[in-house]
């Protein structure tokens, strides 16, 4: 969604015309629209997404007890997963030179997989390769959202 420009004074009248209480028009936000809560959700491979706390969390995936806005549960994530690998990775103690490679699932989920274990059913390659931090790197710059295709997809039906 593209906006005008407009000046500070047009974007001021136009606050004080709406009050205070109505600063969602003026950021996009349709009036009186409530903001969506979210969980952050959590696999058996410790891998993070997030949901929202209104519907059941999807088959393999349980609740860590964190909600809020999408906002403070990304904020969240990034906070404690600063890996990115499956834990079953984590658990081979692979050296610090080991090779990595970004993949992503078919809910444009990303993870971390060394090049030299085939990749598991699912899951294909992005073409990003190298150090640890270098897909790390590359995964915080791409993955925005947090949230699975099929929310999003959901969530868009809804608009």
């Amino acid at each position: 969604m593209k906006f005008p420009k407009i000046s500070l004074t047009t974007f001021l009248s136009i606050l004080f015309f709406f009050g205070p209480g109505s600063t969602q028009v003026a950021i996009g936000q349709n009036p009186g629209e409530k903001e969506l809560e979210y969980k952050v959700v959590i696999n058996h491979e410790e891998q993070y997404a997030l949901w929202l706390t209104d519907k059941k969390s999807p088959p393999g995936w349980k609740n860590t007890g964190i909600s809020g806005n999408q906002k403070k549960c990304q904020a969240y994530i990034e906070e404690v997963w600063t890996d990115m690998r499956p834990l079953s990775i984590r658990k081979m103690e692979l050296s610090a030179n080991a090779g990595y490679q970004v993949v992503i699932n078919h809910e444009e989920q990303y993870s971390i997989w060394p090049v030299e274990l085939d990749l598991p059913r699912g899951w294909k390659a992005v073409g990003n390769k190298g150090t640890l931090d270098k897909c790390r790197a590359y995964i915080e710059e791409v993955w925005t959202d947090m949230r699975p295709l099929s929310l999003r997809k959901m969530m868009a039906g809804k608009k």
